[in-house]
């Protein structure tokens, strides 16, 4: 074999080498997480020293597309540390059958036709983690024996651990968490009431998640005077012939502003403190996350101005939570249903190619 032989064979090697290399990949999911660490770890399913069964589910909207998912990689709580123990485990992969609000305490309903044992029952090492970061890194992969070729079009992704011994010992799992929403004020400044002061508005709800409810409070109005809540979809460009935010110096109330969009408006009646409150349901739609709520109040006063109405500055809240995931699990392998939570999941890379 001569020379030239030799180094295109080498160069091929290495061309394949590095396709390989570039094949690889990863996916953090939630990827909210990715270098944000949870609010608190949990001991499920590797540190309840006994037999334990969870499905951690990923909802679609947390992947971009098709991807083929070749192991998994876990991370312990910020700040924890862990020796290594060896447990006796099982791993399957499917698609979710279902949307994820629909979550079944029964873990067969959640299994999909396409369930794939990626790791066959066996003893897994899981390696100790002696770094105390915030948070910690991920651990080494825990490669699957069957590959899983999963399309979010389908639905979610189903991850079922099931545990059946393991030794005692900590091992808790970072868990995704709860957030705060940011908040943010629109349009110029409100302007006053009769009193002398300004109508205000403000998310009640520090935490807007679908799924759950929603509180808005209009503050300062005057008692006994009738509050108006819109909410809108948008806060600058045209709308309803106006612009918004659109002055409202040409009907009667100078220095008083509509800065957003009318999609849909209530009413109540201020109370002896000037309060009125204003509560909504956030559908259940895991797609919802992100979405911003723009509201602002209007009040009814005959002698603020002609037109006897007063606006407050408007204001926008993002919906934060629940993180689209969810889990089901119980103690012990052998019972058909378990306790479900909507927005709880372990934190984990999946390795993909």
């Amino acid at each position: 074999m001569d020379v030239w032989t030799v180094r295109g064979a080498s160069a091929a090697a290495a061309l394949l080498l590095a396709a390989a290399s570039a094949a690889q990949g990863s996916l953090v999911a939630p990827p909210s997480h990715a270098a944000t660490e949870g609010t608190a770890g949990t001991d499920v399913p590797f540190g309840r020293r006994a037999p334990a069964r969870v499905q951690y589910v990923y909802d679609a909207v947390l992947f971009s597309g098709p991807v083929t998912i070749t192991g998994v990689q876990l991370r312990l709580d910020g700040g924890a540390v862990a020796d290594a123990k060896t447990v006796d485990c099982e791993i399957a992969l499917s698609t979710l059958p279902h949307p994820l609000v629909q979550l079944s305490p029964r873990f067969a309903h959640n299994r999909g036709a396409d369930e794939v044992a990626v790791l066959p029952r066996r003893l897994v090492e899981l390696p100790s983690q002696a770094s105390a970061s915030v948070p910690t890194p991920f651990l080494a992969p825990i490669s699957f024996d069957v590959p899983f070729a999963y399309d979010p079009r389908r639905g979610g992704l189903l991850m079922e651990l099931v545990v059946h011994g393991q030794p005692a010992g900590a091992y808790l799992l970072d868990v995704s968490y709860l957030c705060t929403s940011p908040t943010a004020a629109v349009g110029p400044a409100p302007c006053r009431q009769s009193s002398g002061l300004p109508l205000g508005v403000e998310s009640v709800t520090v935490g807007v998640q679908w799924g759950r409810p929603w509180i808005v409070r209009a503050f300062d109005a005057l008692p006994g005077e009738v509050v108006v809540l819109a909410l809108g979809t948008r806060e600058t460009g045209s709308w309803a012939g106006l612009q918004l935010p659109q002055e409202l110096a040409g009907v009667g109330a100078p220095g008083c502003f509509l800065s957003i969009d009318i999609a849909a408006s209530f009413y109540d009646v201020a109370t002896a403190d000037g309060a009125a409150r204003f509560t909504f349901a956030i559908p259940d739609d895991p797609q919802l996350l992100g979405k911003w709520m723009r509201f602002q109040a209007g009040g009814f006063d005959a002698a603020a101005n002609s037109l006897g109405l007063v606006t407050s500055q408007a204001q926008k809240v993002q919906i934060c939570g629940w993180e689209p995931v969810g889990r089901v699990w119980s103690e012990g392998v052998s019972s058909a249903s378990g306790a479900v939570e909507l927005g709880l999941s372990a934190v984990v890379q999946f390795t993909t190619k």
